[in-house]
């Protein structure tokens, strides 16, 4: 191993395990300082290696690192261009969440729970080895069955999530197996093989909460700490598992690609749709947080560059966006209770910075001109009506609900006559700093989106490399 790929493997193993050291700080501090300090410091840690891993793997001479065991094509660790790019996005999401969160939210096993979380979803995003990844996917969903049955009235949902959540590891961990067993994408792939696929599809779809598999996605959202929701659906866990195990592979399980894009392309705009009438702040993030999210599966399971791209692109953006947007909702509420969206609430003149916050946000996820979801949008679009024209109607169309929904919610929040004793509220310092940061990384890499687009380009590339290396056509099937 050269000393550069080192040095990579060094500055990886820095951001998986900064939260870990992190939470042990957080719980042998508990009662001496703020539970805050030692996750902040810790999460800091780990933005500050994975961009560099980031800057690392664009300059760097673009080859894979491998390290330790294998099984049927996967490494228990695996640093590509892919790792660079999404080591960075789960730090930055869950330093955000950590700085903006109310006070009395950070209790100090609420923080372990998220930087356990933040560690688990951060190890998972490094390894490709198939059973790394079932005890992987298990474990991250932990922390978010222990914080919502942990909440007032979370209990009803914590038993839906976890009925769907075991079912979905369940099926995971079987159809991982018979991958295993007899890999769908190998020369003499056989039935076993094939069931893997289909099961790994289900999979996903539960823990993607893909039509019909999406009830516990917005009640996760309304009944859950907003950090534990964020934490729980914007780094995609299941998108990642399904780039290493169908994605990657994708000649060998070409027919469950068709079948979970359309699945997919269908919940964004069914998602999106949900989003215009929702009754409060958290069933809107929510939505939009399903129909983003399945819009990035869709791109996935494209066949096109330009729509890989653009489905990174998104995951990227939306994570980005989303999350500004979750954050700025969950402020208000630790100012004025849960909002409803039935009524304007006269909040402008409550947190009129709050309500600029939430507006730019809500245009970041729309493909507002100069934000990173601008090219996004783009890409993916042109992508996709260059695939399979239908596609590229369902994305116009998600993106339309979307920003009805988000116009919608911001008027009910913001407009309508405020009381005359209404309380006034400033933006708190650790509130406006990681939303300006947040902000400025959204407009930074739209109006910039060379090297970034560069690196998913590459990422995009290697894909399409491995499903033409042994595909067979499917007759009837457009590649």
């Amino acid at each position: 191993m050269s000393d550069f790929e080192q040095m990579l493997v060094l500055a990886t193993a820095t951001s998986v395990l900064a939260p870990l050291v992190a939470a042990l700080a957080a719980r042998l501090a508990a009662g001496w300082i703020h539970p805050r300090v030692p996750a902040g410091i810790g999460l800091a840690v780990s933005l500050t290696a994975a961009v560099a891993v980031a800057q690392g793997w664009r300059v760097g001479p673009g080859r894979e690192v491998l390290l330790g065991p294998g099984l049927v094509g996967g490494s228990l660790v695996h640093i590509d261009g892919l790792t660079a790019i999404l080591l960075p996005l789960v730090a930055i999401i869950m330093l955000a969440i950590v700085l903006v969160a109310p006070r009395r939210a950070l209790t100090p096993e609420a923080v372990v729970r998220l930087l356990l979380g933040s560690f688990l979803t951060a190890a998972i995003m490094t390894t490709s080895h198939p059973v790394a990844l079932v005890v992987l996917w298990v474990l991250s969903l932990l922390p978010t069955w222990v914080s919502t049955r942990s909440t007032p009235g979370g209990r009803p949902t914590a038993r839906a999530y976890a009925i769907a959540m075991i079912s979905g590891s369940l099926v995971f961990a079987a159809g991982v197996g018979l991958m295993v067993i007899d890999p769908p994408w190998a020369a003499k792939a056989g039935t076993t093989g094939a069931v893997g696929g289909w099961l790994v599809t289900l999979a996903v779809m539960i823990r993607k909460g893909i039509a019909p598999f999406h009830s516990w996605y917005p009640a996760v959202f309304s009944a859950s700490p907003m950090s534990t929701a964020l934490a729980a659906t914007m780094p995609q866990v299941a998108s990642y598992a399904a780039i290493r195990l169908l994605v990657g592979h994708a000649d060998g399980v070409r027919l469950e690609l068709i079948v979970l894009s359309q699945a997919a392309l269908l919940t964004a705009a069914y998602g999106a749709a949900l989003a215009v009438v929702q009754p409060d702040v958290r069933g809107l993030v929510g939505m939009l947080a399903l129909s983003q999210s399945a819009m990035v599966l869709a791109g996935l399971s494209g066949g096109l560059a330009m729509e890989l791209c653009g489905a990174l692109a998104i995951w990227i953006s939306s994570g980005l966006a989303l999350t500004g947007i979750g954050l700025v909702a969950w402020a208000l509420e630790s100012r004025a209770g849960r909002l409803e969206l039935n009524t304007p609430q006269g909040r402008f003149a409550d947190a009129p910075a709050l309500a600029a916050f939430f507006l730019l946000f809500g245009l970041a996820s729309l493909g507002f001109p100069g934000t990173l979801s601008f090219v996004a949008d783009d890409l993916i679009v042109a992508g996709s009506l260059g695939d399979q024209s239908h596609a590229g109607a369902l994305v116009i169309l998600a993106t339309v609900f979307s920003g009805i929904a988000v116009v919608r919610g911001w008027f009910r929040i913001f407009g309508g006559p405020a009381a005359a004793d209404a309380p006034r509220h400033q933006v708190l310092r650790r509130e406006r700093i990681p939303l300006i940061v947040l902000l400025s990384v959204l407009f930074g890499l739209g109006l910039w989106p060379g090297p970034l687009v560069q690196s998913l380009e590459g990422v995009a590339e290697s894909l399409l490399l491995s499903r033409r290396s042994t595909a067979a056509p499917i007759p009837g099937v457009h590649p």
